[in-house]
């Protein structure tokens, strides 16, 4: 066996609740199929998870989440190649239905077409972070 350096990077995943329970998702449009994930990206110097996941859903849909009312449940490693992704996954619950809550797309090259889902019937490719912290979520 061989030792390889490894490439590990670290991101946050946003899993957004609607009142009625279901979660938001949205097309990667940067990558290969534009698979479905939830909101997310990479901390900023001094950022803690939560807050990183705060800023993320609002540059990317505009939506607001309380800081003080999201909470981390979940690490995942998702082997990608060369490189892979430690991420942490990030709930927070918006306080109006689905049907109201209006996410904008505001990085439309890389992130968009929002839509609400089940996360237990999904019926669609997702990006793998995002399916291993809805599997991650659903578990508990």
């Amino acid at each position: 066996m061989t030792d390889s350096p490894t490439v590990t990077l670290f991101g946050v995943g946003t899993v957004v609740r609607s009142a009625d329970g279901l979660v938001l998702v949205g097309r990667r449009r940067a990558e290969a199929g534009a698979p479905l994930a939830v909101p997310g990206g990479k901390p900023e110097a001094g950022e803690t998870v939560e807050q990183c996941a705060v800023r993320e859903l609002a540059e990317e849909t505009g939506l607001v989440l309380d800081p003080d009312a999201v909470r981390t449940f979940a690490c995942v490693l998702v082997p990608a190649g060369e490189v892979s992704w430690v991420v942490a996954g990030v709930e927070g619950h918006l306080g109006v239905r689905a049907a109201e809550a209006g996410p904008r797309e505001l990085e439309p090259e890389k992130f968009g077409s929002f839509r609400w889902i089940e996360p237990t019937r999904v019926g669609e490719e997702l990006f793998p972070a995002t399916a291993a912290l809805l599997e991650r979520l659903e578990a508990r």
